[in-house]
């Protein structure tokens, strides 16, 4: 009894012992990670490395933005240090650089900065939090362009060491991603995306290397970051050779790399852009041969070949034609032409080859009679060309010809004066008359007999829209054509205002009605706010001056054109402006106030006050204003006050001047008798009878 209890004593025992054993074993062999609970540093047993992972160009790029508090960015330094230890740091092994980033790049250290582990540890604890922006797109560059450069320590592209750059973030990029990480990708760099939090796992795949499943990876918060020690562990030590595990494709050698793998070719082949299939190396692009022909690349070189009809020469590079035509039995007419084996015979420009296909015969363009000229034709070495005869002129179509004076040989159908021009012709009035729409005949102007200075005042805020201003042109355009517009008759200026006033054009630039539409239709919508009390202080005090065009006892008038509420006053200015004896005329569309028109408008209101519901009704009130100025043109009691007289007499002048040069005014002075006359009719009269005076031959 007291043996068997001894015996299970001796058992239980060894077990116990078997066991602390197996523990410190298991102690022994793994490296325990960093922690980031402390900022105590504590010494790292050195062991074993059990990584047996190729070397690497390995890039850190962290997101260093003001989202991520001070211990959380602790963290993240733990899990680099903790990755650490799988690597073999070294200058002929791995090479480790990284950068962090907020709303700029800062370079920690680069490839070439340290060759040893614990240099690297140390300098990544002595990293500090940027806490700014997130610019991760601009980080990926800087990781292409200039981390991952020989200067910066990687190595050549042709030694194959894999480029691995590492990317934690933990939020939204303030940048675009997709490009840039598609260019890096394109370029060899193999990404690894990590994402902690809120980050979109969209985001994630546009960053990351393909498959997605092996490079892009999200955990819910810092804290457990490292969890993926264990994940990359495997990638980055190789776990599995990926040209087992995958299928390739490769047409000579696949070479793994960590969680991932590339094709080689042979020796003697290169690679092609599909990065699977092989060519063989073409000798003769990486070669000076010489061949002036053809070179041919041979299993170990290279040889010289010429194109069909040349013959290569002694020194097997450069081709000598061979030139059957030397021989001299073609029988060519022309010209002989070698061929490759042969030569053919061609003729002359303007020559056909005959049958025989030796002798050549004029080619006579115009001979089928399908030239189609009106008038003349011509056959010359490569076509049939029409000509016109003296006095007309080859149209476009380059077949029927035209008189160089078309007034003279087309039915122009002018009223008053037709003028040629290079393809066409216009129709034109007398002075004092309009073109009609038909653009054929002549028309007084509604209010030729009105001479008045007429400043336009337009509304250009925003609260009118392209669309209506447009209209508004068009209102102006239609008021001008009823207008006598001469240098004598009636001028035109234009104020457009919005917050500002803009002078489109003053009453002394243009002379004629044509010039001042061309001028109203290049106005440019203004479109802010709507100051009419500030355009009718420019009215007053600046458009009927002398400085702009303003005459000495003409009739004053401005129409002011209105959508809406004005953002001053308009009382003050308006007053003034009529006090001084300027007629206004205002308009109102829209939403236009009733009592500001009133303020604005001349008296009485029923005669200089005009409104429309909308401008589909614009029509109708310019109907009714033209009608009005026309009617409130100035009376004879006006025009008999000297300054007055004086201009009409200058008008009649120059009115008459324009009838005799025009042939349409015959002077015989013992028809005039001008005495007994009324004053108007006497002026007329005597001044026909000083005009025929002055031009009788």
């Amino acid at each position: 009894m007291l043996s068997s209890f001894i015996t299970m004593r001796c058992l239980a025992l060894g077990l116990f012992c078997l066991l602390c054993c197996n523990a410190a074993q298991t102690y022994r062999r793994r490296p325990r990670p960093i922690t980031a609970r402390s900022n105590t540093t504590f010494p790292i047993k050195a062991v074993e490395n059990p990584c047996k992972a190729i070397p690497l160009d390995f890039i850190f790029v962290i997101d260093s933005s003001r989202s991520i508090r001070p211990n959380d960015y602790e963290k993240v330094k733990t899990f680099i240090i903790n990755l650490l230890q799988f690597l073999k740091i070294g200058h002929n092994a791995t090479r480790v650089g990284l950068l962090q980033y907020g709303s700029v790049v800062q370079p920690e250290f680069s490839l070439s900065t340290y060759t040893t582990k614990s240099e690297v540890e140390q300098a990544v604890r002595n990293m500090e939090h940027l806490a700014t922006g997130t610019m991760t797109g601009l980080a990926i560059q800087y990781t292409m362009e200039t981390a991952f450069t020989e200067e910066h320590g990687a190595r050549p592209m042709n030694l194959h060491i894999p480029r691995i750059a590492m990317i934690v973030t933990d939020g939204r990029p303030q940048d675009t991603v997709e490009e840039i990480a598609a260019q890096a990708r394109q370029a060899g760099i193999q990404i690894f995306a990590i994402g902690v939090g809120r980050v979109d796992m969209n985001t994630l795949r546009a960053i990351g290397s393909e498959p997605h499943s092996e490079h892009v990876h999200l955990v819910a918060n810092f804290s457990q970051i490292e969890t993926l020690i264990s994940v990359f562990q495997s990638k980055l030590c190789g776990g599995s050779d990926m040209c087992e595990v995958v299928d390739h494709q490769c047409q000579h050698i696949c070479v793994s790399s960590p969680a991932s793998y590339r094709c080689k070719c042979r020796e003697g082949y290169i690679l092609n852009p599909d990065g699977k299939t092989c060519t063989a190396e073409d000798t003769c692009a990486v070669v000076d041969h010489g061949c002036e022909h053809i070179c041919a690349n041979l299993p170990r070189g290279y040889e010289c070949l010429c194109r069909p009809g040349y013959q290569l020469t002694i020194d097997l590079k450069t081709c000598n034609r061979i030139d059957h035509c030397d021989l001299g039995n073609h029988g060519c007419e022309h010209n002989c032409v070698t061929v490759p084996e042969s030569y053919i015979c061609t003729c002359k420009r303007g020559y056909v080859l005959n049958l025989d296909g030796k002798t050549c015969s004029k080619i006579d363009h115009c001979a089928d009679g399908t030239h189609g000229c009106e008038q003349e034709f011509m056959s010359t070495e490569d076509s049939c060309v029409c000509k016109c005869r003296k006095g007309y002129t080859l149209r476009p179509d380059g077949k029927t010809c035209q008189s160089l004076d078309l007034c003279q040989t087309v039915h122009h159908g002018c009223e008053h004066q037709c003028v040629s021009t290079n393809d066409s012709y216009i129709c034109r009035c007398f002075e004092g008359f309009m073109l009609a729409e038909d653009g054929k005949s002549c028309k007084k102007p509604e209010c030729s007999e009105g001479v008045m200075d007429l400043v336009f005042v337009i509304d250009g805020s925003k609260s009118l829209g392209p669309n209506n201003f447009e209209l508004v042109k068009q209102f102006v355009n239609s008021i001008v054509d009823s207008l006598d517009i001469s240098k004598m008759g009636t001028h035109v200026g234009l104020l457009q205002y919005s917050t500002k006033v803009r002078t489109e054009f003053t009453l002394g630039q243009y002379s004629t009605a044509q010039h001042i539409k061309s001028a109203v239709n290049r106005m440019q919508y203004m479109g802010r706010g709507s100051m009419t009390g500030s355009a009718l202080r420019h009215m007053f005090e600046s458009s009927f001056s002398t400085k702009e065009g303003g005459r000495f006892n003409i009739p004053r008038v401005s129409i002011v054109f209105t959508d809406g509420r004005s953002q001053d006053d308009v009382s003050e200015w308006a007053t003034k402006a009529k006090n001084s004896g300027i007629t206004i005329y205002a308009l109102g569309v829209g939403k236009a106030i009733e009592q500001e028109l009133r303020e604005i408008a001349s008296e009485p209101d029923e005669k200089h006050l005009y409104y429309a519901e909308d401008f589909e009704k614009m029509a109708e009130i310019t109907k009714k204003l033209k009608s009005r100025i026309c009617a409130d043109k100035p009376s004879d009691e006006n025009m008999c006050q000297c300054e007055n007289m004086i201009m009409f007499q200058n008008q009649v002048t120059e009115k008459l001047k324009s009838l005799v040069q025009n042939n349409i005014l015959l002077c015989s002075l013992h028809r005039y008798q001008c005495s007994g006359l009324p004053l108007t009719n006497y002026f007329m009269c005597h001044s026909c009878v000083l005009l025929c005076v002055f031009l009788k031959p």
